[in-house]
């Protein structure tokens, strides 16, 4: 009896830890890909405008806000199974990671936090462009509000939890050697920050001339 506990309990981990994966690997791919679309204003105003309606016309916006609930939702409730939830056992895990000074042990830490940070500020994000719509007139004078340290935050945060999860990842399933995956995710996070701050930009510098 005890052993079928046992086995089933193993069972039902696993399973939990493949949703983590596939949610986690899913809205990681999603972000990198959202950035090239948002990147597209770097080839006109036009290019922009035109795959925003594009989006749009064929639902792929809703589509795409239908899926980041149910990966959002998929990926936060298999990663809270590992999160201490009493601030004693917090201390804790802190005290430890001060104590073996381990990069992989602060970089899943690091991970809670701006996981903890990305969930209020995509929420806000997609509230924004739901409600607000997508073009460049709009994008633009985003960048001109306070909402440009927003979107500052939110690239950070985002490019850094999306990078060290797929590393994550990819050494927990044995995809890649550890020193092979902070090459290519530490590659691929300068090239979407380097992608975002130059959209960024782009965006502030056209202000009302759109």
């Amino acid at each position: 009896m005890e052993l079928q506990k046992t086995t089933t309990s193993s069972k039902l981990e696993f399973a939990a830890d493949v949703i983590q994966l596939a949610s986690g690997v899913s809205l990681a791919l999603f972000l990198w890909t959202h950035m090239i679309f948002v990147g597209s204003i770097l080839f006109g105003v036009t290019v922009f405008n035109r795959l925003a309606a594009f989006l749009e016309d064929f639902y792929f916006l809703h589509a795409a806000v239908i899926f980041i609930i149910i990966a959002f939702i998929a990926h936060v409730g298999t990663v809270l199974r590992r999160i201490p939830g009493r601030w004693k056992d917090q201390k804790i895990v802190w005290q430890h990671a001060k104590t073996i000074k381990h990069g992989d042990t602060w970089s899943w830490l690091f991970q809670v936090v701006s996981g903890s940070a990305i969930l209020i500020l995509a929420t806000i994000h997609v509230f924004v462009v739901v409600y607000g719509g997508i073009d460049a007139k709009l994008s633009s004078a985003r960048m001109h509000s306070p909402f440009l340290w927003f979107y500052l935050s939110l690239l950070i945060l985002g490019e850094y939890h999306a990078s060290v999860g797929m590393y994550r990842a990819a050494i927990k399933w044995g995809w890649m050697k550890r020193q092979t995956a902070k090459r290519v995710f530490g590659i691929a996070t300068l090239i979407f920050l380097v992608i975002g701050l130059v959209t960024i930009g782009t965006l502030y510098m056209l202000g009302g001339a759109v």
